[in-house]
C-alpha cells in the first residue's frame, strides 16, 4: 500500500496522547489502579477501564466499559492538564460535512465519559492533537492530501471545559513546497510556548511559537526520516528543579524524538525551551545530536512512550506489530536498544502508558498497545531492567477495533 494513500496514514497517525499520562486531575483512579481510555473504530465509541498498577488486570467500568458514542473514524486522544476533560479527533466526515471533528467529554470521578458524538469542524482528516499545559489551547493537525498543497493545517481552539471556540486554521505548507505536507504529530512543549508538528509527505519537523491568543508564528523547519509519524519529548524536558517532580536529578537539555514509519528509525533533537548548557535563550529552535541520531527501530514505527518515572523510551512499531525498547540518556539524549522487541495482537494501532509516580517493588508503570486487527488491547509490565514483560494471560479482547488509548 502507497504510504500517501488517505487510510495508509490514518493508521499511522499518533497523536501525544502520552503527553498528559503524568497529569494528576481532580478525577482519580481507585488505589494503585489508572483509567483507562479505548476509541474504537468498528463501532466508533469510546470505553473506560481501569488497570491494575499491581498485576496489569484490566477491568471495564460499568457495563462493557460504559461506551460513548464518537465520530467517525477515531483516530487520537488526549486530556487537559487537570483531568477533567478528553478531546478525540475523529479522521472521516460525513457526506455533508467532510470536514474532520473533535468531540469533547467530560471525565466523572469515576472514569466514565459524558459527551456527545456531535464534534467541532476541525479540517481535512484531523489525526493528531494536543493541549498546552495551562489548558488554555488545543492543537489538531490536519493531514489534508498530497496532492492539494492547501490542505494540511493545524487547527487552534481556544478551550473552556468541554467547549471549543471555532478553530483558526495555519497552514504547515511552506511557499516552495509543490505537495501538501502531511501534519501527521503535533507537541506542546513542557516549558514555555513552542508548538512541534511533523509533516508526513515533506519528512520535515516544524516549531512554532504561539501567542497570547493561540496564533502561530513558524521559527524553523527541519529534515527528519521518511514518514514521520510521531513526537514525543524525554522525560525530565522542562523540570528545572530536582524536587519538581520525577526525581529529574539531571538538565536533560529537552530532547524531542521524531519517529519515522517510512525509514524505520527515531529522529533525536535537542529543543531550546528553556535555559541550559545548550540553550541561552529559549527560542524554540531544534539541533538534532551530532551522534546518536537517528537509531534504528522496527518496521513503521508510530507511538513514542516516554516512562516518566524512569530513563526508558518505547515505540510502537505499527508495521511490524511489535514494540521497540530503549535506555535514554539524560545526559546526551542518546537512546540505546535493550536488544529486545515485545509483539502485540494484529494491526497494532497505538500505545499507552501508565504514570506511577510512586514506583516502588509491587506497583509497576504498564504499556497498554491497542490491536486493531485481533480486536484487542495487549498490557505490558515496565520493569526496573526496562525490557517489557507480557502477562500470561495474553491479550484483552476489546470490541469494535481499537484505535486510539490514553491511560491516566
Amino acid at each position: 500500500m502507497h504510504m500517501k494513500s488517505r487510510w495508509g496514514l490514518i493508521v499511522f497517525v499518533v497523536a501525544a496522547i502520552f503527553v498528559w499520562n503524568s497529569c494528576i486531575g481532580s478525577n482519580s483512579a481507585p488505589a494503585n489502579t489508572s483509567f483507562m481510555w479505548v476509541a474504537t473504530q468498528g463501532d466508533q465509541m469510546v470505553r473506560a477501564y481501569t488497570i491494575s498498577q499491581t498485576n496489569g488486570s484490566i477491568n471495564p467500568i460499568g457495563t462493557n466499559g460504559t461506551p460513548v458514542a464518537t465520530g467517525l473514524q477515531p483516530t487520537a486522544m488526549t486530556i487537559t492538564p487537570d483531568g477533567r476533560t478528553m478531546f478525540i479527533v475523529n479522521a472521516v466526515g460525513t457526506v455533508t460535512n467532510p470536514a474532520g471533528t473533535v468531540t469533547a467529554y467530560t471525565i466523572k470521578a469515576d472514569g466514565t465519559l459524558a459527551g456527545s458524538a456531535n464534534g467541532v469542524n476541525a479540517g481535512q482528516t484531523p489525526v493528531a492533537l494536543a493541549v498546552d499545559p495551562a489548558g488554555k489551547f488545543l492543537f489538531v493537525a490536519n493531514q489534508g492530501t498530497s496532492s492539494d498543497v492547501t490542505s494540511g493545517t493545524i487547527s487552534v481552539f481556544s478551550v473552556s471545559g468541554t467547549s471549543l471556540s471555532p478553530p483558526v486554521n495555519f497552514p504547515t505548507e511552506l511557499p516552495s513546497d509543490v505537495s501538501g505536507s502531511g501534519p501527521s504529530a503535533v507537541a506542546v512543549s513542557p516549558a514555555g510556548n513552542f508548538l512541534y508538528v511533523a509533516n508526513q509527505f515533506s519528512n520535515t519537523v516544524q516549531s512554532y511559537s504561539f501567542d497570547a491568543s493561540g496564533a502561530l508564528t513558524r521559527i524553523g523547519t527541519y529534515a527528519v526520516g521518511t514518514n514521520p509519524s510521531g513526537l514525543a519529548f524525554s522525560r525530565c524536558a522542562g523540570i528545572t528543579s530536582a524536587t519538581v517532580n520525577n526525581s529529574c536529578t539531571v538538565a536533560d537539555d529537552n530532547n524531542l524524538f521524531v519517529s519515522n514509519s517510512g525509514s524505520n528509525n527515531i529522529s533525536i533533537f535537542s529543543a531550546c525551551i528553556q535555559v541550559s548548557a545548550t540553550c541561552g535563550a529559549p527560542d524554540g529552535t531544534l539541533t538534532e545530536l551530532s551522534s546518536g541520531s537517528p537509531v534504528a527501530a522496527g518496521v513503521g514505527p508510530a507511538t513514542i512512550l516516554v516512562d516518566r518515572t524512569s530513563d526508558y523510551v518505547y515505540a510502537v512499531d505499527r508495521g511490524s506489530n511489535q514494540v521497540s525498547e530503549y535506555q535514554y540518556s539524560p545526559a546526551t539524549g542518546v537512546l540505546t536498544p535493550l536488544g529486545a522487541t515485545v509483539s502485540g495482537g494484529a494491526s497494532v494501532f497505538s500505545g499507552g502508558i501508565t504514570a506511577n509516580l510512586a514506583n516502588n517493588s509491587t506497583t509497576f508503570n504498564w504499556i497498554v498497545i491497542t490491536n486493531n486487527g485481533s480486536s484487542s488491547v495487549s498490557p505490558f509490565k515496565v520493569p526496573a531492567t526496562g525490557k517489557l514483560i507480557a502477562l500470561t494471560s495474553g491479550q484483552f479482547a476489546v470490541q469494535g477495533q481499537p484505535s486510539a488509548i490514553l491511560l491516566h
